[in-house]
């Protein structure tokens, strides 16, 4: 898990609202007393709406990284 820095986020409910370049985060639920789990942030390279895929430029490892929005959501991160 990645350490959370404070920042102001704002949630992307549809994969056309990114753009290449933006500062993203994907969010994992771990349960409903629980806040979501930062589990990657990077920059978008790529989105495939049609399938909900995004991929991102990973911080922490360094190395291209896919979203699935089915299984996390997506934070945009200002």
């Amino acid at each position: 898990m990645l350490k959370e820095v404070k920042t102001r986020t704002t949630r992307i409910r549809a994969i056309s609202q990114l753009h290449r370049g933006d500062e993203i985060e994907a969010r994992l639920s771990v349960g409903p007393a629980y806040d979501d789990v930062v589990i990657r942030r990077g920059r978008v390279q790529e989105t495939a709406p049609g399938i909900g895929v995004v991929w991102i430029m990973d911080h922490v490892s360094g190395m291209r990284k896919a979203i699935n929005t089915d299984e996390c959501s997506v934070w945009r991160v200002a």
